[in-house]
């Protein structure tokens, strides 16, 4: 399985390209927030198992939605500490505030990508597909010892990203 934070890594370049079209708080939040759920079960003291945060149903329904509200209200009221924020990390983006079709849009992509590579390296995933099918016993999109194919697609997304990271930072520094 990929590493929480890949995910996001994965889908960055999105917006390191095209930063007008992608909001880069919207696809971190919602590319690793849906593996709070497993803190969630870890918390309580049950298997951490993918549940129904772990359903492309939730991804395209209820996720977004509430990860662009959350994005929302953060760029309209805590702007200044998002910029603190990211000028620890060496990234100015373009622009902070964005409209809520795109933090919605964004929300959308960073949530069903990260089950997209997910749903290829996690032998157990019974409610990918829920409400219309739970797989009973394995995944069925689970590609086994393949799964090196996934992880290295997203090592080098990732890579791509730190990238496109560095060489911003040598030709717009903060």
């Amino acid at each position: 399985m990929p590493a929480t934070p890949l995910h996001f890594l994965s889908v960055a370049p999105l917006h390191l390209v095209r930063p007008e079209t992608f909001d880069i708080t919207a696809l971190l939040l919602s590319s690793t927030c849906i593996d709070l759920e497993l803190l969630y079960f870890l918390m309580i003291g049950q298997p951490m198992i993918h549940g129904i945060w772990h359903s492309y149903f939730f991804a395209f329904t209820i996720f977004p939605l509430v990860v662009s509200v959350v994005v929302l209200v953060a760029e309209r009221e805590f702007s200044k500490i998002l910029k603190n924020t990211y000028q620890i990390f060496r990234f100015s983006p373009s622009k902070l505030k964005y409209n809520f079709k795109t933090i919605y849009f964004s929300a959308l992509i960073g949530g069903t990508s990260h089950l997209f590579f997910d749903m290829w390296t996690h032998r157990v995933s019974s409610n990918l597909l829920y409400p219309f099918v739970v797989f009973a016993s394995e995944n069925p999109f689970w590609v086994g010892e393949y799964d090196i194919v996934v992880h290295i697609a997203v090592a080098l997304l990732s890579a791509f990203s730190i990238y496109l990271w560095v060489k911003r930072l040598f030709t717009h520094p903060p």
